[in-house]
This record gives structure tokens, sequence and C-alpha cells, in this order.
């Protein structure tokens, strides 16, 4: 299975990341004497499953100007100015450069934790990859007895509160065939109104009230997307560790300080 990465993101002065950054792609940011970036290849590659890995928002001079190294060949695309503009690139790459690609790993740069146990855990759980798209979350017991201090936002899932993960299973054909919806979505995602236009009334209606389950997302997805999808509920807690604010990057640091 090929791995898709999307890796864009120049983090400017006004960020609160870039005394961590210096300029640089968030995922260059150092966790322990590697990158993210280096880190989340390093488990990819290391995955029973994982083939070729693409990195969609950054230049290929960056990574050797920055001297990053990884176990096999890894291909770059740059930064198409969007991440759903980024996902639609790599997914694009796969079906022209890798004929018969028919499904895909896809994760983001900034989940510095993973292994390569922690993936095929992930890929093992969406057996048999007959999906159109699978998706995780992560109860908050489990995150919070792994990273306590994370303070992750949560969603409320029925009776579950529970983190969204930022690795998926994935058709490519299902995110090219849907490129309006994305980008319709990931546009209106502040504006409320929009997004119901988009899931329905009935389901943004549960969601105010909090009464959406894992059923409702399973299908409001399936529905909107033209392809089945599916919910895995309680993968590793490392796939929603993202560090995305200076205090989990502190954490994470210290993580990697204190393994080694």
């Amino acid at each position: 299975m090929h791995c898709l990465i999307i890796a864009g993101g120049t983090v400017g002065p006004d960020n609160p990341l870039y005394a961590y950054s210096h300029g640089k792609p968030k995922a260059l940011i150092d966790m322990g004497g590697h990158t993210m970036l280096e880190r989340v290849i390093g488990a990819l590659q290391s995955s029973t499953y994982v083939e070729d890995v693409l990195v969609v928002g950054i230049d290929e001079h960056v990574i050797v100007e920055n001297g990053l190294s990884f176990q096999r060949p890894v291909t770059f695309l740059p930064d198409q100015g969007g991440m759903v503009s980024n996902m639609l690139a790599g997914c694009a790459w796969f079906l022209e450069n890798r004929p018969g690609t028919e499904i895909i790993l896809g994760c983001s740069g900034d989940i510095p934790t993973i292994t390569g146990q922690v993936v095929d855990t992930f890929i093992e759980a969406c057996r048999p990859w007959d999906k159109g798209v699978y998706y995780n979350f992560v109860q908050r017991s489990r995150m919070e007895a792994r990273f306590p201090n994370s303070r992750r936002t949560y969603s409320r899932l029925g009776d579950i509160e529970a983190a969204g993960g930022d690795m998926v299973v994935a058709r490519p054909d299902v995110a090219l065939r849907n490129r309006e919806l994305l980008e319709g979505v990931t546009g209106a995602r502040k504006q409320p109104w929009r997004v119901a236009s988009v899931v329905g009334l009935r389901m943004m209606i549960k969601f105010l009230f909090h009464r959406v389950t894992i059923s409702d997302v399973e299908a409001t997805a399936s529905r909107i997307l033209k392809a089945p999808a599916k919910i895995i509920l309680d993968g590793p807690p490392e796939l929603a560790m993202d560090a995305d604010k200076p205090f989990q990057i502190d954490m994470l640091r210290a993580e990697f300080a204190h393994s080694g």
C-alpha cells in the first residue's frame, strides 16, 4: 500500500510555532534530534504494508538543504496552495505514476509518535480495504491515558468523546471525483449553514445538540462521497496526537528525551 503524506504549511512570524520552526515548514520542527517528518516517514517505512511514500507540500530542495535522511527513497511534490489541493495532487500522482493503485494510506506530517506497529495496527483494522474511505477516532479515556497533558480537542459521538486521528485509508479516485465537495466543506468549516447545505440539515441539528453517533458519521460520509465509509474506533492513540501547539511540542519533545 502506497502512502501519501500531507506536510504543507510554512510557519510565519505571527504563528506561535514560529519559535520552533524558525520559518521552516512545520513538519521540519525538531523532535529529539530528528524532524517530525523524519519520525513519521521512519514509522511508515518500518511498516509491513507501506511501499512508496509521497510527500506533498515541501520542495525536495528544502529536504536536501536541511539534511533529512530516510531508510528508502521518498518522492516530494511542492505545496499546491492548500490542504485539499495537496491531497488531490498526491492522489493524482499515484494514479498516474503507480498504475493499478486502488487504495492508499494517507496521513499528516505532524504525528511524530507513530511507529511501524501503530501503522500496521491501523491498516489491519481497515481490512478488507473494500470501502471508499476509512477514518479513525480515539476515545478520550485512551488518549488521556497515553498523553495525559495533551489537551486534545474532542467531539461528542453518542455517549463517547473522541479525538479524530490523522491517518486514513482511502481510494484516490473517490477523493478526485469529490474535489468540489472537499473544497466546499473546507472553505465552509467556520460557517455552519454552509456546512449544513453539504451534510444535511438533520445532521447539522444533531451535531448542534451533541446527538451525532459513529453510525451517523459513516452514513453521512457515505452519502455525500457516494462511496462507503467506515470509522475505526480506538486505534492507537498516537494516530490522534498531532503536534499543533507549543505545549504539545514541548510535551512530545520531553517524551523523546526520556525514551531516547
